[in-house]
């Protein structure tokens, strides 16, 4: 197979677009890149539209074989495979995906969740779709003005875990399982609080916190007690906490 050599093909152009937000979501797609991420979508069955591997520096031939289950695969010239990732080392292999194939909530995710209010940083949110997937099964809901985590950095800060926790977008549901504000300072403590029914941590940005007016719709308020002296926890951080402590939680509980 002959490698793409030109920045003009129609193939890698529309590859290309996919890195800005108003084109993921005009087309429903996003990118992948590196063998680790790409191995997650596929653990979970589901299968690249594309694929797009560097000529000089191809991935395993198996992996390259079942990514073709799913849609064509491109060999493309190492430079341009480059400029397509954000890597500073680039991937060897990058994928295309459909949002539609991502999973949904359902009632093994419905009852643990995090809820993000207007966190900015993609990484910060990449980072909580990782800890939903090794602490949930658990899912994720967004406000609007929180970062897209099918971003390049936020999928590479989920290390993959975007394939297999439901991330839904919306304010801040006012049914469901008990909302848990977690905010800086608050008297209780997080492990104060029942968390084994269905419940979901209502995460604020680092320097803004939650307004007044989502702390006020939650059933708790809690905070995750720090050392006198200490900054506050970021977004990712706290939020990984809150699920563990659930986790353990329910676990004592059997």
């Amino acid at each position: 197979m002959e490698p793409i050599t030109s920045r003009a093909n129609a193939r890698l152009k529309a590859a290309r677009k996919l890195q800005a937000k108003r084109n993921r979501l005009t087309a429903g797609l996003f990118l992948a890149e590196g063998e680790d991420i790409v191995e997650e979508a596929l653990s979970e069955g589901i299968l690249p539209a594309e694929t797009f591997v560097a000529a000089g520096r191809p991935p395993d031939d198996g992996l390259i074989a079942r990514l073709a289950r799913g849609g064509p695969v491109h060999v493309v010239d190492d430079e341009l495979v480059a400029e397509l990732g954000s890597l500073g080392h680039p991937a060897r292999v990058i994928c295309v995906f459909k949002v539609e194939d991502l999973p949904s909530r359902d009632a093994a995710t419905a009852d643990l969740g995090v809820h993000l209010h207007r966190v900015i940083d993609p990484g910060n949110v990449g980072t909580v779709v990782r800890a939903a997937g090794a602490l949930g099964p658990a899912f994720l809901s967004l406000s609007a003005g929180c970062s897209d985590p099918l971003s390049a950095k936020g999928v590479r800060a989920s290390m993959g875990a975007v394939f297999r926790v439901p991330i839904e977008h919306g304010e801040l549901p006012e049914a469901g399982p008990a909302r848990v504000a977690l905010v800086a300072g608050a008297e209780l403590p997080l492990w104060g609080i029942d968390l084994r029914p269905a419940t979901v941590f209502v995460v604020g940005a680092e320097r803004l916190g939650l307004p007044d007016e989502i702390v006020a719709a939650c059933e708790h308020v809690a905070a995750v007690p720090q050392a006198l002296g200490a900054d506050s926890l970021n977004a990712a951080s706290a939020a990984t906490v809150a699920l563990y402590e659930a986790v353990r939680q329910r676990s004592a509980a059997g």
